[in-house]
């Protein structure tokens, strides 16, 4: 009943069904905007149904820009070069950054997804999914509807860590976007200040595959290199 309903209603918002590359949640489904406002990169959204024990579902999403083109760029580069545990074949590497509809701000206003219990809550739980994809969704897409406005996400520090504590793995999606629409100064700056960095993350990351990653980016792309100074 939720999917039905909730697929009108994202139709009308002006999203359309799609398959990802990869799905590892039963119950998921997924919708898409070419609106983001950067090329070669989609707004997606996945709604999630959860089941509770005596049978009552919602339906919570996660908000999502995705790139096959930054994904078809990053399985191209070793793994000594990826983010540890990752490998170069992953389909994930499409997934440029990503959060959950209950981390987003105004939650408290709206609170989490009501359970369906019988038809006539139907209703009810679509009209909470519109409410996060029209506000505080829309509003997160919006700061990321531009190269320079993703660059600044990418630099944020990760909340309440330390300040060279970014999110790697948005960091390196972000640069690979910058390189395949031709803003090389961009990327270039994102990687000189991440070298920078004290590395904070040896079970995720390391001075020396960011290193490995910005010398594979350069043997690929020339004017990347140049935009480095080499």
């Amino acid at each position: 009943m939720v999917k039905e309903e909730l697929t009108d209603a994202m139709v009308r918002a002006g999203y359309m069904p799609y398959e990802p590359l990869v799905e590892s949640n039963d119950g998921a489904f997924w919708f898409k905007s070419d609106a983001v406002g950067i090329p070669n990169n989609s707004a997606a959204v996945q709604a999630l149904i959860g089941y509770s024990r005596d049978g009552a579902t919602r339906c919570t999403g996660t908000a999502f820009l995705i790139s096959p083109t930054v994904g078809d760029a990053l399985q191209s580069i070793p793994s000594d070069a990826l983010l540890k545990g990752d490998r170069p074949d992953s389909p994930f590497h499409e997934r440029v950054d990503y959060q959950f509809f209950n981390e987003l701000p105004g939650l408290e206003s709206v609170g989490k997804a009501p359970w369906v219990i019988t038809e006539a809550d139907v209703p009810i739980a679509v009209q909470w999914f519109e409410r996060r994809v029209s506000g505080a969704v829309a509003t997160w897409f919006d700061d990321r509807n531009s190269l320079e406005k993703l660059i600044r996400v990418a630099e944020e520090p990760i909340p309440g860590i330390s300040p060279d504590r970014i999110n790697p793995r948005v960091l390196r999606a972000t640069i690979v976007l910058c390189i395949v629409n031709g803003y090389f100064t961009g990327a270039a700056g994102l990687m000189t200040a991440h070298l920078e960095r004290d590395h904070v993350q040896p079970n995720v990351d390391s001075f020396d595959r960011v290193a490995a990653f910005d010398r594979a980016l350069a043997d690929r792309f020339p004017e990347y290199r140049r935009a480095r100074g080499r």
